[in-house]
């Protein structure tokens, strides 16, 4: 009886002592195993004019990991890419690029897909004044419209059939401009076509003479500064709030802004100038990776004019 006992208990210890070193041998197991790398993306898209940064946080997916195994993965994971700004620029040129992430011997790579998907900007006097009866092919209405774009721009295309130079009126002219890339920009703006003053002035002047029979040398007809018959340029003026007179070109302004920490900075000068000024400046709501300084990652850009 006590023998099978003993028997019994001994089976039970060989059992116990097999299970403890089952149990040890899976915690050395997975205590070695290092953490699985996953990417968050296999693409990403930029947009023509903005800087890219690979960094470990936007392109690693640690969802539910521990500290200890992020910290393993930010130490062991190497991140390189092959994008290069385009020459005398500080953000790449439009095309592909890769970005190369080495973990435990093993290479990853993620595309980069940089376009220009935005349209050129357009700025142009919202009322433009010709004369009836002008030569309406020697007007150049090109000279008030002011096109920019970060990529090559064709010629600017204008459409002024619907004016009728022979009838007073407001009439609509169409302004079409495309980049290389085929983003086009279509704006629409007024054109006023009006009396000669000067010699509705004249006109009139002349037949109180001829009523009242009145000659004097020193009255002469009322001048028009506006408009002027023996300069094609006076032809086409602009119509402002305070009465109808040749104004200057629009000043440009051109500026960035950061979605993050909110910095704008504006320029007089080039959406290159603004840019160079924007990138001078860290971003507050950024996130520095390996001693990159902080920088916008998300921003808009345009173009006012006053």
């Amino acid at each position: 009886m006590i023998y099978k006992y003993f028997k019994e208990c001994k089976k039970l210890i060989v059992l116990i002592t097999l299970l403890g070193m089952l149990i040890g041998m899976l915690f050395f197991i997975t205590k070695d195993t290092p953490p699985t790398l996953v990417l968050k993306k296999k693409k990403i898209n930029i947009e023509y004019g903005q800087t890219y940064y690979a960094n470990f946080k936007g392109l690693v997916d640690t969802t539910g990991m521990s500290k200890k195994e992020i910290c393993y993965l930010k130490k062991n994971v190497s991140i390189t890419d092959n994008l290069q700004n385009e020459d005398q620029k500080s953000y790449p040129a439009v095309g592909k690029y890769k970005i190369f992430i080495k973990y435990n011997n093993k290479l990853s790579t993620i595309q980069i897909i940089c376009k220009d998907t935005l349209a050129p900007v357009l700025a142009f006097p919202k009322n433009v004044d010709v004369i009836k009866e002008s030569d309406l092919e020697s007007i150049d209405f090109k000279s008030l419209i002011i096109a920019t774009d970060l990529s090559p721009l064709k010629e600017i295309q204008i459409d002024t059939s619907q004016i009728d130079i022979h009838r007073i009126g407001e009439y609509q002219v169409k302004v079409f401009v495309e980049d290389i890339y085929k983003n086009r920009r279509e704006k629409e703006f007024k054109v006023n076509v009006t009396e000669n003053k000067q010699e509705t002035t004249n006109s009139q002047n002349n037949q109180e003479n001829n009523v009242n029979k009145i000659e004097s040398e020193n009255n002469k007809p009322n001048e028009d500064i506006t408009i002027s018959q023996s300069n094609e340029k006076n032809n086409v003026k602009d119509h402002l709030d305070n009465g109808h007179q040749q104004t200057k070109p629009p000043q440009m302004v051109y500026w960035y802004e950061c979605y993050l920490c909110g910095l704008y900075v504006d320029s007089n000068v080039s959406l290159e100038d603004a840019k160079k000024k924007f990138d001078q400046t860290k971003c507050t709501d950024a996130i520095e990776f390996s001693g990159i300084e902080w920088r916008h990652s998300r921003f808009h850009y345009g173009i006012n004019h006053s």
